[in-house]
C-alpha cells in the first residue's frame, strides 16, 4: 500500500467525461463526483439535478453545489456558442430591423417585446429573469 500512497497522493480521483464532469469508479461503476460530493456531505443521494452555481463542471465544493429541479437548473445556464447578440433570450430581427426579447415559460416562448435599442431588450429580458427567479448566473460566458 505504500507505493499506492506514494504515487498517487494529491492526485485528483476519476477521468473528465466528454460533456466537463468529473467520473469516479467505485467497484466498476463511473458515479459523477458532484453526486458524490453530495452524498459524502448529506449523506443521501440528491433527489433531482446537481446545479454547479457557478457553471464550473469541475468545482465540486459542497457551497457551490444544489440539488435543484430541473427547471431550477435550466435558469442557471451558460451564454450558448451559437448565440450571437450575447445576451441570452435577445436576437436581432433582420426582417424588421428591431431587437426581440423572448424568455421560455412553461416550456413555451414568449416575446417580451421588439425594441429599437439592443439595451432596451436587454433590460426587459433582466426583468423578466428577475421576475421569474432565475439565478443571477444565467446567462454567464462558459466556465473556462
Amino acid at each position: 500500500m505504500k507505493a499506492w500512497n506514494t504515487r498517487y497522493a494529491g492526485s485528483r480521483a476519476g477521468k473528465v467525461n466528454s460533456n466537463g464532469y468529473l467520473l469516479i469508479q467505485i467497484n466498476g461503476k463511473s458515479y459523477r463526483a458532484h453526486r458524490l460530493a453530495w452524498l459524502a456531505s448529506h449523506g443521501e443521494w440528491p433527489t433531482q439535478h446537481i446545479d454547479h452555481i457557478n457553471g464550473n463542471k469541475l468545482d465540486n465544493r459542497i457551497t457551490n453545489l444544489r440539488d435543484v429541479s430541473s427547471l431550477e437548473n435550466n435558469r442557471n445556464m451558460p451564454l450558448l456558442a451559437s448565440n450571437k447578440s450575447g445576451r441570452v433570450g435577445v436576437s436581432w430581427y433582420s426582417a424588421r430591423s428591431e431587437w426581440v426579447a423572448h424568455i421560455k415559460v412553461d416550456g413555451r416562448q414568449k416575446i417580451l417585446g421588439r425594441f429599437k435599442s439592443k439595451d432596451l431588450a436587454i433590460a426587459a429580458r433582466e426583468a423578466a429573469e428577475r421576475e421569474l427567479g432565475f439565478h443571477p448566473n444565467h446567462g454567464r460566458l462558459p466556465a473556462a
